[in-house]
């Protein structure tokens, strides 16, 4: 059994605890799913003690849902929504989550966990809703496709985002080059919205 390195006397890391369980916890549930993490490793991991992680939050379930709203708070940080350049921004997210693969694996676990999006901590009402306005805009000033619901588009355009993730045997996100899959995330994405 491994020893902490706090536990073999180096210094704590100066990260507020909430933010190192709030890691610790992205990386477990990552790799296992909220069944199979283990909240041992996370509070290890974070140089914390499981007392303190219940501390933060009441359940394993509640550690779970935070994790995973704030990864995918970051990526719609990182990545600012653009309704007139859907290619652009559908490359982009890709690009982010490829490059952040637990980001890319929690928001499907979070799928197979039942988290319903719009979800506390994760998208709510308003930005989903300011979402879909900014979708029918770019509709009615015929930068894309009027053919689609916007829930359809968002839907279909973010099915494109995540192939690569959920593609049995595909050139997943560690081989082959990434810049290519941006630019056919990208291509992919102008013709389902090309208002032609």
């Amino acid at each position: 059994m491994g020893s902490s390195p706090y536990a073999l006397g180096m210094a704590r890391r100066p990260t507020p605890p909430r933010e190192r369980l709030l890691e610790a916890a992205r990386t477990e549930f990552a790799a296992r799913g909220l069944a199979g993490a283990r909240v041992d490793t996370i509070a290890r991991d974070a140089e914390a003690s499981k007392e303190r992680l219940y501390a933060h939050f009441s359940t394993k379930r509640d550690l779970f849902d935070a994790a995973l709203g704030e990864s995918i708070g970051r990526w719609v940080a990182v990545v600012p929504f653009d309704a007139h350049d859907l290619p652009g921004w559908a490359s982009a997210l890709y690009d982010h989550l490829a490059s952040n693969p637990d980001d890319a694996r929690l928001l499907l676990w979070g799928q197979i966990e039942g988290v319903a999006l719009p979800s506390p901590g994760v998208l709510d009402h308003g930005q989903l809703e300011a979402r879909r306005d900014s979708v029918r805009a770019a509709q009615d000033a015929g930068d894309i496709s009027s053919g689609w619901d916007a829930d359809e588009l968002l839907t279909m355009v973010f099915g494109v985002v995540l192939a690569w993730f959920v593609t049995p045997e595909a050139t997943n996100l560690h081989t082959g080059p990434q810049q290519r899959r941006c630019d056919v995330v990208r291509q992919a994405v102008a013709r389902i919205v090309d208002p032609g």
